[in-house]
């Protein structure tokens, strides 16, 4: 059973073949670590330069957004005398369009009187009439 087995390597043969593949895999391993940093260098770089751009593009915008906003202010104001005015006529068209109020209205525009109402004249009274003065009693 032992007879099969192949003697035992010697420490002076295999020492050489270990360093050699230690070397090897160093050398592997330290040029994909370098990869990883000229990759990690390059995306580092690359939002670097987009986020000046975008830094860049923003600074652009901010007066823009200035003169933006007095327009809206503008026409805020001008919305609101808009609806004011709107409401003013809204009641004005609901006062003379109304079906209810429609002899009022016609009566108030147009000084015409409503066919089914009675007119009333108011007269004065006679009074008597005074002696008008004589001028034989005003010369004496």
């Amino acid at each position: 059973m032992y007879a099969l087995k192949p003697p035992p390597p010697t420490p002076t043969s295999q020492r050489p073949r270990r360093t050699v593949r230690r070397l090897k895999q160093v050398r592997r391993q330290k040029g994909v670590y370098e990869a990883i940093a000229y990759e990690a260098a390059a995306k580092l770089s690359v939002n670097v330069l987009l986020s000046v751009a975008a830094i860049g593009a923003l600074l652009h915008l901010v007066p823009y957004r200035g003169a933006q906003t007095t327009k809206i202010h503008e026409l805020d104001a001008a919305l609101e005398s808009t609806n004011e005015r709107l409401g003013r006529e809204q009641e004005k068209f609901s006062y003379y369009f109304d079906s209810y109020q429609m002899r009022e209205t016609m009566q108030e525009l147009t000084d015409r009187i409503d066919p089914n109402r009675r007119r009333i004249v108011w007269k004065t009274p006679a009074t008597p009439a005074k002696p008008a003065p004589s001028a034989s009693s005003s010369g004496q």
